[in-house]
């Protein structure tokens, strides 16, 4: 009965974060189709000039409790819409169910503001060298919108609304049972083993951001809930919290092809999180 209470639980949690985060998506969808369709190209070339301040914006978005933010900037920079460095920030940035949970927890609004300014810091720092290093050594990679839109077949007779409709219905689907998949996993694991993991002497850190690059918000209410029940240090938080960007990773995953691209950032965003984790955490 537990596990079949489990199972629904699973079931249920992951549809309402799926259906919170799709006016998200759709938008994010919206503005690709629209700018394939616009063919202005001082349209592009304001996004262009724009994209230097992204791993701002995006960090700034990051902050909000909603993970559909990361995967709507997965998917526009698949389109070359943003830089990976915007990516990389708001990865680093958002912090998906973590606040809702501490304060629901009353820890002290220091503690919450603190976490927050370090993802903020993280994700701007990162995201800002990671563009100007790249840009430094020419190796910006412009992904026009218009390979992106054959690759996935969109359809001009449809119209923008109703091809970006389809496109957001396709890709929730997919996050949908990948999220009630984690999920279980997350439910149907020993809390005492995943609390004996993390903190586990000198390695905490480093297994903490591997668990969070799980892209799933269980993940992040797991390691808060450990973090508010005094089972896990902060640093270990830091590093799972940091490295944990909602759904961000998965949209990557299914939007992008390059896959050699993807686990390259994927390394960044788990080396970065565990460094400004564990340094963090030796002052917070």
């Amino acid at each position: 009965m537990e596990l079949l209470d489990t199972l629904l639980h699973s079931l249920e949690h992951p549809l309402i974060e799926t259906l919170k985060m799709s006016p998200i998506i759709f938008l994010a969808y919206l503005l690709m189709e629209w700018l394939e369709h616009s063919g202005s190209e001082k349209l592009e070339n304001t996004l262009k000039n724009s994209k230097r301040f992204g791993p701002l914006w995006a960090s700034i978005l990051g902050l909000l409790p909603q993970c559909g933010f990361s995967g709507a900037v997965a998917g526009m920079y698949a389109t070359g819409t943003v830089t990976v460095g915007t990516l990389l920030a708001v990865l680093l940035a958002t912090s998906d169910e973590m606040l809702p949970v501490m304060l629901g927890a009353g820890i002290s609004l220091t503690t919450i503001i603190s976490i927050l300014a370090l993802k903020l810091v993280a994700g701007c720092t990162v995201g800002f060298i990671v563009d100007l290093v790249l840009k430094k050594i020419g190796k910006t990679e412009e992904e026009h919108i218009h390979e992106f839109c054959e690759m996935e077949k969109c359809s001009c007779k449809d119209g923008i609304w109703v091809s970006a409709l389809k496109h957001t219905l396709r890709l929730l689907v997919i996050i949908y049972f990948v999220s009630a998949l984690l999920h279980f996993a997350v439910e149907v694991t020993p809390t005492d083993a995943l609390t004996s993991i993390l903190n586990f002497p000198v390695i905490s850190q480093i297994v903490a951001g591997i668990v969070g690059l799980i892209p799933n918000c269980a993940v992040s209410i797991t390691l808060t809930q450990l973090y508010v029940d005094s089972a896990l240090g902060i640093s270990p938080l830091l590093c799972g919290l940091l490295t944990n960007g909602g759904v961000g990773l998965l949209v990557l995953f299914r939007v992008n092809r390059k896959l050699k691209n993807n686990l390259i950032i994927t390394l960044t965003l788990l080396v970065t999180g565990i460094v400004f984790g564990s340094l963090a955490g030796l002052v917070l």
